[in-house]
């Protein structure tokens, strides 16, 4: 008899839905790079230099209560790298060994909004490590990011 009565007390939790529980928020991400140089969508360093992510920032036009990162987890050609919970989530990649060549570097962050689903926004960024700065082309003017969104 108790266990129908915890059927019964637990039934209309089972009933309860929402109806926005795939609504994502509209987001701009702000990374800040350096020891690279962008151009035509691709980042360039010379093998043995330091890229370094110093910062990484989101803002909102439809969540206006309140948006934050849930920490940042950095991928090096599809493998994770590091993973940081502490703002600015900065991370260093030291490229000595890294072969000369075309290159993948991906950032997966959490995002958390009030009044939307929890989402993973995905940067991915195109790195292309040369021999010398000769073979750097001349840089793009700095644009912010717009990530691929998911829920969670």
């Amino acid at each position: 008899m108790k266990k129908l009565f915890y059927l019964l007390f637990a039934l209309p939790l089972l009933l309860i839905s929402c109806d926005d529980d795939n609504k994502l928020p509209d987001i701009q991400m702000n990374v800040e790079i350096s020891g690279a140089t962008k151009s035509d969508g691709v980042l360039y360093i010379v093998q043995g230099e330091t890229l370094t992510i110093d910062k990484i920032t989101v803002s909102s036009t439809s969540a206006t209560k309140g948006i934050a990162l849930g920490g940042a987890t950095y991928y090096w050609d599809y493998y994770p790298v590091a993973t940081t919970n502490t703002v600015p989530y900065t991370m260093s990649i030291e490229t000595g060994n890294a072969p000369v060549g075309n290159h993948l570097l991906q950032i997966e962050c959490p995002v958390f909004a009030v009044d939307y689903s929890a989402a993973v926004a995905v940067l991915t960024y195109k790195v292309k490590i040369v021999e010398s700065a000769d073979e750097i082309p001349s840089p793009d003017a700095p644009a912010p990011e717009t990530p691929e969104v998911k829920a969670q």
